[in-house]
């Protein structure tokens, strides 16, 4: 009577190991200034696609005083390189919240898939933040 138990735990451990393995997700730290803090959760496809040199960012800001779901989205996708990733982070320290990204979730593996929604997503070679300001 254990032994199917066994395997169903034993298989649901395999599958979520496998949904974890197909991407990492990170959040750095964009900016820390009088209350408002900037970051950008950071996903990135594992292991990694010859087809997808980029890291992919949802960026996010929140002042200081919003409830922790109160936040304002920057910028839905953006498709990174890594050089303009190393060159946003900074070194200060500060709270991030959580949210949701199921939708995030799903943009980043339709542009995995096809070269349509690609052409959809801007790409940041420079600092997440000047992209941002470009963008608007």
């Amino acid at each position: 009577m254990l032994r199917p138990w066994i395997l169903i735990v034993a298989f649901c451990l395999i599958a979520v190991n496998a949904a974890q393995a197909q991407e990492t997700q990170e959040n750095v730290i964009l900016s820390v200034d009088r209350g408002v803090v900037r970051w950008a959760a950071v996903y990135k496809a594992r292991p990694e696609r010859q087809d997808d040199p980029y890291f992919h960012v949802r960026v996010f800001e929140h002042e200081k005083g919003w409830q922790p779901w109160r936040f304002k989205q920057l910028a839905f996708h953006m498709a990174v390189t890594p050089e303009a990733l190393q060159a946003s982070r900074i070194d200060k320290k500060a709270r991030v919240y959580n949210y949701k990204d199921v939708e995030f979730r799903t943009s980043y593996r339709r542009w995995l898939d096809g070269p349509r929604p690609r052409s959809e997503v801007p790409v940041c070679d420079t600092n997440i933040l000047n992209c941002i300001a470009e963008l608007q």
